[in-house]
């Protein structure tokens, strides 16, 4: 069965499915553009630098640079705490007397139990040293690594699985099928794969970057084929034989 030889209901129930996975895929695209460029709307080319800074830095240093930076008095203030950071993130006299004073002035108007600021943040202080060790991590922390990771892998499983069976009966050549659903599924696994491995070396933000657009690019291609495929005749050169002669 090819999904060319489905009744029109069939053929309307699985197009909204797929420009709804079309939709929710430059949907995402959007907002990774918005999270890691210095733009508030459209489309964005992620900023590489805000990209390593989310998987490698602490995360800490990683607001600092992203969605905190306006509240950062001077850029040397993160060069502060990041070399803090670097040499062990120790509670010594660097701790009191540069750390802890940056902290003070960038970030305990919010980070403070007893704050009351409109975007006071109490449930994450910054008050001790203890408070603060936390989000000394590299990178997401193991624990938030794995929840993200695993909830990330079935939510985008569930439809990948779906796209995949639809382009694989549809009408195109074996090679087009293949090379998208294998681009996809492997993608997404690269993905995550450098998710962990940016905790270690920041160059493997630009395989998350890579991936991710293949990822996306595979799925918005395999829809955008099959929806083509639903209500349209295609050119013989993209067709399988069996298709073609059977016509």
């Amino acid at each position: 069965m090819r999904i060319d030889s489905l009744n029109f209901s069939a053929k309307l129930g699985l197009s909204g499915f797929l420009i709804t996975v079309i939709l929710g895929a430059l949907s995402a695209v959007t907002l990774i553009g918005l999270l890691y460029s210095k733009h508030n709307s459209g489309f964005n080319i992620p900023d590489m630098d805000k990209v390593q800074s989310h998987y490698s830095d602490s995360s800490l240093v990683s607001a600092m640079k992203g969605s905190m930076y306006e509240y950062v008095a001077e850029d040397g203030d993160i060069d502060v705490i990041d070399k803090w950071i670097a040499d062990g993130a120790k509670n010594d006299a660097f701790f009191k007397e540069e750390v802890l004073y940056i902290i003070e002035e960038d970030c305990q108007k919010c980070h403070s139990r007893k704050s009351q600021m409109s975007k006071a943040i109490t449930s994450m202080p910054f008050s001790s040293y203890d408070d603060i060790v936390k989000y000394t991590e590299g990178g997401y922390s193991w624990t938030k690594m794995a929840k993200t990771a695993h909830i990330h892998l079935f939510g985008i499983a569930v439809f990948l699985v779906i796209v995949s069976m639809v382009m694989a009966f549809s009408s195109y050549v074996a090679w087009i099928k293949v090379l998208l659903i294998s681009a996809g599924w492997i993608a997404l696994w690269l993905d995550i794969a450098s998710w962990w491995l940016a905790k270690f070396s920041s160059m493997f933000a630009y395989m998350i970057s890579v991936a991710g657009g293949v990822e996306i690019g595979a799925v918005c291609a395999m829809s955008g084929l099959c929806l083509l495929n639903l209500w349209f005749k295609l050119p013989d050169a993209i067709l399988e034989r069996s298709e073609t002669s059977s016509e």
